[in-house]
């Protein structure tokens, strides 16, 4: 597949007009016929913007299960034009696809041969539809790969650390990020931090604690001794960093909305089970379950999700978007919900990974695609 006489600036337009005339589209079947284009959660978004323009809690508007954050960022589709999120959406759809080109460039691929990776976020109909129906899955998507192309690069650590606490909180799920992000932070790495005085003494009481270690001979020595060669400098100013974005941000919500907050925002997805359109292969179980209350059934099914995203992450963790990528698959794939909108948090990764594979989309990649489709048709 070649673009010979295409640029990344040429295909970000067309991808633009492609989204463009969905919006246009969206707004003309919204208004003339009965089924509606936008999502029912743009709805939800809009409302709950609302009540933050009128002082109150977006969590008076039912099914409101997101930080704060979200609804104050849309409340323009109040002030301004009730559109104003989708088209925020569609910013953030093409600042993915331009975040994933300077990724592959990064990695040492040339431009135009980076074009047909690019193209499969967008240009994909896809994700399109869904960002343009007014869901916010492209907003995380930017946070995700920013702090992703922010560590690779070594330049802006902290601002890297700051972005993914932000993506932890504003949706929970990227916290399994932290194993393949944790194990990348080796000694190879380099040392992008200030040496501050509390850096600097850990650092010296940690080379003292492992050249002791090295004397000792038995078991429980080597294994404090692995433990603390883990536990370096770098990755204890990452983990704080990054929780203290988190704990920020999630102090200041609780404190204007309380508890309620933590149960919508958080707690809700814990204990949530829904049998509507959802490809998750608890779907069956869930429904047989509905009029019981059985929540250590919908418990007990976190098990072999985080145990697989665990498990990958370490196996992986060299290898920070294929670790990622499958985490996103696997999560995402055993989750107790699942519909057409979370395919987009592994989809934005998988450009990056593919170059690395040995799928020829001739042939076996049409397969898989088609496969892949074919699964969602109901």
């Amino acid at each position: 597949m070649a673009f010979p006489h295409c640029t990344f600036n040429r295909l970000l337009i067309a991808a633009l007009i492609l989204r463009l005339i969905l919006l246009i589209y969206g707004e003309i079947q919204d208004a003339y016929l009965t089924v509606k284009y936008t999502d029912i959660d743009y709805i939800v978004f809009t409302d709950a913007a609302r009540f933050i323009t009128q002082g109150e809690s977006p969590y008076l508007r039912d099914t409101y299960r997101y930080t704060p954050l979200l609804a104050m960022l849309l409340t323009p589709n109040i002030y301004l034009f009730r559109s104003f999120g989708k088209c925020l959406f569609v910013i953030s759809d093409l600042m993915v696809g331009y975040i994933i080109h300077q990724i592959l460039l990064l990695r040492g691929m040339p431009s135009r041969t980076a074009l047909k990776y690019d193209a499969i976020w967008l240009l994909n109909p896809m994700v399109a539809n869904i960002s343009t129906r007014g869901n916010a899955e492209s907003l995380l998507g930017v946070i995700i790969l920013s702090t992703l192309y922010l560590l690779l690069t070594r330049t802006h650590f902290y601002k890297g650390c700051a972005l993914f606490g932000l993506a932890v909180h504003f949706k929970i799920y990227p916290i399994i990020y932290a194993v393949p992000l944790l194990l990348l932070l080796d000694d190879h790495y380099g040392d992008p931090v200030d040496e501050y005085t509390a850096i600097y003494r850990y650092k010296q009481f940690r080379l003292k604690a492992l050249q002791l270690l090295d004397t000792k001979g038995d078991m429980f020595g080597s294994l404090c001794h692995s433990l603390l060669s883990f536990i370096s400098p770098l990755r204890i100013v990452f983990a704080v960093s990054s929780a203290s974005v988190f704990f920020l941000l999630t102090g200041i919500m609780y404190q204007m909305y309380g508890q309620e907050f933590m149960q919508h925002t958080y707690l809700y997805h814990v204990t949530r089970e829904d049998h509507r359109h959802n490809f998750s292969v608890w779907f069956y179980q869930l429904y047989l379950g509905m009029n019981q209350q059985l929540p250590l059934v919908g418990l007990l099914s976190f098990i072999p999700q985080f145990a697989l995203v665990i498990i990958v992450g370490i196996t992986f963790g060299k290898d920070i978007f294929f670790a990622c990528f499958v985490q996103t698959y696997l999560f995402v794939s055993f989750n107790k919900v699942m519909t057409s909108q979370y395919f987009m948090w592994y989809i934005s990764l998988f450009p990056l990974i593919l170059p690395s594979t040995k799928i020829l989309m001739r042939w076996k990649g049409i397969m898989l695609l088609i496969a892949w489709v074919a699964g969602q048709v109901e």
